[in-house]
Protein backbone atom coordinates (compact mmCIF):
# COMPACT_ATOMS: atom_id res chain seq x y z
CA UNK A 1 0.00 0.00 0.00
CA UNK A 2 2.71 2.41 0.50
CA UNK A 3 4.22 1.51 -3.16
CA UNK A 4 0.58 2.86 -4.02
CA UNK A 5 0.32 6.08 -1.95
CA UNK A 6 3.90 6.61 -3.13
CA UNK A 7 2.89 6.65 -6.58
CA UNK A 8 -0.47 8.13 -6.05
CA UNK A 9 1.58 11.47 -4.54
CA UNK A 10 3.78 11.35 -7.59
CA UNK A 11 1.08 10.89 -9.96
CA UNK A 12 -1.02 13.72 -8.69
CA UNK A 13 1.64 16.26 -7.63
CA UNK A 14 0.04 18.62 -9.79
CA UNK A 15 -2.95 18.73 -7.91
CA UNK A 16 -2.32 18.41 -4.53
CA UNK A 17 0.98 21.07 -4.55
CA UNK A 18 0.36 22.47 -7.53
CA UNK A 19 -2.49 24.70 -9.16
CA UNK A 20 -4.79 22.05 -10.95
CA UNK A 21 -6.24 20.99 -14.01
CA UNK A 22 -7.55 24.46 -14.90
CA UNK A 23 -11.14 22.99 -14.48
CA UNK A 24 -12.59 23.26 -10.93
CA UNK A 25 -14.75 20.61 -11.50
CA UNK A 26 -12.40 17.66 -13.14
CA UNK A 27 -10.33 18.66 -9.44
CA UNK A 28 -12.85 18.26 -7.16
CA UNK A 29 -13.77 14.78 -9.16
CA UNK A 30 -9.93 13.25 -8.99
CA UNK A 31 -9.37 14.97 -4.98
CA UNK A 32 -12.57 12.90 -3.79
CA UNK A 33 -11.76 9.88 -5.63
CA UNK A 34 -8.54 10.04 -3.84
CA UNK A 35 -9.73 10.80 -0.69
CA UNK A 36 -11.97 8.31 -1.09
CA UNK A 37 -9.01 5.75 -2.04
CA UNK A 38 -7.36 7.06 1.17
CA UNK A 39 -10.44 6.55 3.77
CA UNK A 40 -10.63 2.84 2.43
CA UNK A 41 -7.23 2.45 3.43
CA UNK A 42 -7.22 4.15 6.30
CA UNK A 43 -10.49 1.90 7.58
CA UNK A 44 -9.37 -1.18 6.57
CA UNK A 45 -5.98 -0.62 8.56
CA UNK A 46 -7.00 0.97 11.54
CA UNK A 47 -7.24 -1.18 15.14
CA UNK A 48 -8.82 -1.89 18.21
CA UNK A 49 -12.27 -2.27 19.48
CA UNK A 50 -14.16 0.96 18.26
CA UNK A 51 -13.41 1.36 14.34
CA UNK A 52 -10.67 3.70 15.09
CA UNK A 53 -9.11 4.33 10.94
CA UNK A 54 -5.30 4.55 10.62
CA UNK A 55 -3.02 7.57 10.20
CA UNK A 56 -3.71 9.60 7.33
CA UNK A 57 -0.46 8.17 4.51
CA UNK A 58 2.52 10.10 4.34
CA UNK A 59 2.35 12.47 2.73
CA UNK A 60 -0.61 11.84 0.06
CA UNK A 61 -3.32 11.36 2.75
CA UNK A 62 -2.30 14.18 4.49
CA UNK A 63 -1.83 16.35 1.49
CA UNK A 64 -5.25 15.64 -0.26
CA UNK A 65 -6.85 16.69 3.06
CA UNK A 66 -5.54 19.76 2.34
CA UNK A 67 -6.37 20.08 -1.01
CA UNK A 68 -10.14 19.06 -0.16
CA UNK A 69 -9.93 22.40 2.27
CA UNK A 70 -8.71 24.63 -0.23
CA UNK A 71 -11.25 23.43 -2.66
CA UNK A 72 -13.91 23.56 -0.36
CA UNK A 73 -13.45 26.88 -0.26
CA UNK A 74 -12.89 27.78 -3.66
CA UNK A 75 -16.03 25.85 -4.92
CA UNK A 76 -19.40 27.18 -5.55
CA UNK A 77 -22.01 26.96 -3.17
CA UNK A 78 -23.80 24.15 -4.47
CA UNK A 79 -20.88 21.85 -4.40
CA UNK A 80 -18.86 22.90 -1.06
CA UNK A 81 -21.20 20.04 1.11
CA UNK A 82 -20.10 17.08 -1.37
CA UNK A 83 -16.46 18.06 -0.41
CA UNK A 84 -16.72 18.56 3.50
CA UNK A 85 -19.38 15.81 3.81
CA UNK A 86 -17.05 13.27 2.22
CA UNK A 87 -14.80 14.02 5.14
CA UNK A 88 -17.26 14.53 7.98
CA UNK A 89 -19.18 11.89 7.61
CA UNK A 90 -16.67 9.43 8.83
CA UNK A 91 -16.96 10.74 11.91
CA UNK A 92 -14.66 10.37 15.08
CA UNK A 93 -13.86 7.07 14.00
CA UNK A 94 -11.35 9.04 10.98
CA UNK A 95 -10.40 11.55 14.11
CA UNK A 96 -7.05 12.07 12.80
CA UNK A 97 -7.88 12.71 9.34
CA UNK A 98 -11.09 14.85 9.88
CA UNK A 99 -8.63 17.24 12.04
CA UNK A 100 -6.20 18.01 9.68
CA UNK A 101 -9.23 19.07 7.73
CA UNK A 102 -10.97 21.14 9.86
CA UNK A 103 -7.12 22.24 10.13
CA UNK A 104 -7.01 22.80 6.57
CA UNK A 105 -10.22 25.29 6.36
CA UNK A 106 -8.04 27.43 9.21
CA UNK A 107 -4.68 27.43 7.21
CA UNK A 108 -6.80 28.34 4.05
CA UNK A 109 -8.49 31.22 5.83
CA UNK A 110 -5.32 32.50 7.41
CA UNK A 111 -3.69 32.28 3.35
CA UNK A 112 -6.33 34.67 2.74
CA UNK A 113 -8.72 32.81 1.10
CA UNK A 114 -12.46 34.00 0.93
CA UNK A 115 -13.93 35.03 4.37
CA UNK A 116 -17.37 35.07 3.30
CA UNK A 117 -17.14 31.32 1.78
CA UNK A 118 -15.21 29.86 4.71
CA UNK A 119 -18.18 31.42 7.44
CA UNK A 120 -20.76 29.57 4.86
CA UNK A 121 -18.57 26.79 5.59
CA UNK A 122 -17.90 26.96 8.94
CA UNK A 123 -21.59 27.30 10.02
CA UNK A 124 -22.62 24.53 7.63
CA UNK A 125 -19.96 21.87 9.32
CA UNK A 126 -20.55 22.94 12.82
CA UNK A 127 -24.60 22.19 12.30
CA UNK A 128 -23.38 18.58 11.00
CA UNK A 129 -21.04 18.00 13.77
CA UNK A 130 -23.62 19.16 16.52
CA UNK A 131 -26.44 16.83 14.61
CA UNK A 132 -23.72 14.32 14.37
CA UNK A 133 -23.76 10.72 16.35
CA UNK A 134 -20.33 11.93 17.25
CA UNK A 135 -20.55 10.29 21.23
CA UNK A 136 -19.86 6.94 20.83
CA UNK A 137 -18.73 4.90 23.04
CA UNK A 138 -14.89 4.87 22.85
CA UNK A 139 -14.52 7.50 20.67
CA UNK A 140 -16.98 10.40 22.58
CA UNK A 141 -13.46 12.24 23.57
CA UNK A 142 -12.14 12.48 19.77
CA UNK A 143 -16.15 13.92 18.88
CA UNK A 144 -15.85 16.58 21.28
CA UNK A 145 -12.48 17.38 20.32
CA UNK A 146 -13.24 17.43 16.74
CA UNK A 147 -16.23 19.88 17.62
CA UNK A 148 -14.38 22.52 19.42
CA UNK A 149 -12.10 22.05 16.53
CA UNK A 150 -14.91 23.37 14.23
CA UNK A 151 -15.60 25.64 16.94
CA UNK A 152 -12.43 27.53 16.47
CA UNK A 153 -10.67 26.66 19.63
CA UNK A 154 -6.83 27.07 19.25
CA UNK A 155 -7.31 29.19 15.73
CA UNK A 156 -8.30 32.57 16.96
CA UNK A 157 -6.07 33.91 15.34
CA UNK A 158 -7.35 32.84 11.81
CA UNK A 159 -10.69 33.96 13.02
CA UNK A 160 -9.75 37.57 13.80
CA UNK A 161 -9.69 37.80 9.72
CA UNK A 162 -13.34 37.18 9.59
CA UNK A 163 -15.42 40.46 9.17
CA UNK A 164 -16.40 42.52 12.22
CA UNK A 165 -19.12 40.86 13.82
CA UNK A 166 -18.62 37.11 13.18
CA UNK A 167 -18.58 35.26 16.42
CA UNK A 168 -22.24 37.37 17.30
CA UNK A 169 -23.22 35.96 13.93
CA UNK A 170 -22.07 32.35 15.40
CA UNK A 171 -23.69 33.14 18.67
CA UNK A 172 -26.75 30.49 18.43
CA UNK A 173 -24.01 27.53 17.28
CA UNK A 174 -22.01 28.64 20.33
CA UNK A 175 -25.21 28.48 22.73
CA UNK A 176 -26.07 25.20 21.22
CA UNK A 177 -22.94 23.61 21.53
CA UNK A 178 -22.65 24.84 25.21
CA UNK A 179 -25.90 23.68 26.07
CA UNK A 180 -25.11 20.47 25.09
CA UNK A 181 -21.30 19.75 25.08
CA UNK A 182 -19.47 22.36 27.66
CA UNK A 183 -20.45 19.73 30.88
CA UNK A 184 -19.21 17.01 29.32
CA UNK A 185 -15.66 17.08 29.90
CA UNK A 186 -12.43 19.42 30.77
CA UNK A 187 -11.02 19.67 27.97
CA UNK A 188 -14.53 21.28 26.78
CA UNK A 189 -13.95 24.01 29.79
CA UNK A 190 -10.57 24.70 29.34
CA UNK A 191 -10.73 25.39 25.52
CA UNK A 192 -13.87 27.85 25.90
CA UNK A 193 -12.32 30.04 28.61
CA UNK A 194 -9.48 30.54 26.50
CA UNK A 195 -11.67 30.93 22.90
CA UNK A 196 -13.63 33.52 25.33
CA UNK A 197 -11.05 35.07 26.73
CA UNK A 198 -9.48 35.84 23.20
CA UNK A 199 -10.07 39.50 21.26
CA UNK A 200 -12.53 37.15 18.58
CA UNK A 201 -14.54 35.47 21.95
CA UNK A 202 -14.71 38.44 23.58
CA UNK A 203 -18.40 39.70 21.95
CA UNK A 204 -19.33 36.00 23.61
CA UNK A 205 -17.52 36.39 26.92
CA UNK A 206 -20.87 37.87 29.03
CA UNK A 207 -22.86 35.00 27.78
CA UNK A 208 -20.49 32.98 27.80
CA UNK A 209 -19.98 33.30 31.83
CA UNK A 210 -23.39 32.29 31.93
CA UNK A 211 -22.96 28.95 29.86
CA UNK A 212 -19.85 27.96 31.95
CA UNK A 213 -21.59 28.63 35.04
CA UNK A 214 -24.90 27.03 34.61
CA UNK A 215 -22.35 23.91 32.82
CA UNK A 216 -20.31 24.05 35.96
CA UNK A 217 -23.76 23.69 38.40
CA UNK A 218 -24.29 20.75 36.03
CA UNK A 219 -21.33 19.50 37.30
CA UNK A 220 -21.79 20.36 40.64
CA UNK A 221 -18.58 22.48 40.71
CA UNK A 222 -16.45 19.49 39.72
CA UNK A 223 -13.30 19.09 37.87
CA UNK A 224 -10.38 16.91 37.05
CA UNK A 225 -7.30 18.52 35.81
CA UNK A 226 -5.73 21.55 37.55
CA UNK A 227 -5.10 23.38 34.47
CA UNK A 228 -9.20 23.54 34.10
CA UNK A 229 -9.17 25.62 37.12
CA UNK A 230 -5.86 27.59 35.55
CA UNK A 231 -8.53 28.44 32.10
CA UNK A 232 -11.42 29.35 34.62
CA UNK A 233 -9.31 31.90 36.50
CA UNK A 234 -8.02 33.19 33.54
CA UNK A 235 -11.25 34.01 31.87
CA UNK A 236 -12.47 35.70 35.36
CA UNK A 237 -9.26 37.90 35.36
CA UNK A 238 -9.77 38.56 31.18
CA UNK A 239 -13.41 39.63 32.16
CA UNK A 240 -12.73 41.71 35.44
CA UNK A 241 -9.89 43.81 33.11
CA UNK A 242 -11.50 43.73 29.64
CA UNK A 243 -15.69 44.12 30.52
CA UNK A 244 -15.82 46.02 34.13
CA UNK A 245 -17.28 48.95 32.34
CA UNK A 246 -20.14 46.58 31.28
CA UNK A 247 -20.46 43.84 34.16
CA UNK A 248 -22.08 46.27 36.86
CA UNK A 249 -24.86 46.83 34.36
CA UNK A 250 -25.17 43.11 33.45
CA UNK A 251 -26.03 41.26 36.92
CA UNK A 252 -26.40 37.83 35.34
CA UNK A 253 -23.12 38.16 34.02
CA UNK A 254 -21.69 39.04 37.63
CA UNK A 255 -23.32 36.74 39.13
CA UNK A 256 -21.58 34.13 36.87
CA UNK A 257 -18.56 35.50 37.63
CA UNK A 258 -19.03 35.15 41.25
CA UNK A 259 -20.39 31.73 41.13
CA UNK A 260 -17.39 30.66 38.99
CA UNK A 261 -15.24 32.33 41.35
CA UNK A 262 -17.07 30.70 44.12
CA UNK A 263 -16.11 27.32 42.60
CA UNK A 264 -12.40 28.45 42.47
CA UNK A 265 -12.07 29.36 46.26
CA UNK A 266 -13.78 25.64 46.80
CA UNK A 267 -10.99 23.89 45.04
CA UNK A 268 -7.91 26.13 46.08
CA UNK A 269 -7.06 27.24 42.83
CA UNK A 270 -4.47 30.61 43.53
CA UNK A 271 -5.76 34.08 42.91
CA UNK A 272 -9.24 32.76 43.37
CA UNK A 273 -9.80 34.82 46.70
CA UNK A 274 -8.48 37.72 44.98
CA UNK A 275 -10.64 37.74 42.13
CA UNK A 276 -13.72 36.95 44.59
CA UNK A 277 -13.10 40.51 46.21
CA UNK A 278 -12.42 42.04 42.79
CA UNK A 279 -15.69 41.31 41.23
CA UNK A 280 -17.55 41.96 44.44
CA UNK A 281 -16.05 45.49 43.96
CA UNK A 282 -17.58 45.63 40.74
CA UNK A 283 -21.07 45.22 41.43
CA UNK A 284 -23.31 45.72 44.11
CA UNK A 285 -22.61 42.59 46.00
CA UNK A 286 -20.82 42.64 49.54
Amino acid sequence: MSLDTDFLEALFEWLLKGAGAGDRSLDIKLALEIWEFEAIRAKARGNGDYGEYDLPSQNLGYDILIKLAELCLAAPTQDQRTIWESVLKHGPEAHYALQHFIDGLYIRLGAGDDPTAFQFVWREIANYGLAAPWSKKGLWFHGERLLGDILGFGNVEALQLLPPGAALRMKDVYEQWARGHLATDDECIGRFCYFLSSPFGSPLRLDGLRWTSAALRAREGFWYRDETGTALAHLVATSLQADAAVLGGNSEALQALLDIAAMLVSKNVPTALALQERIKRVGSFK
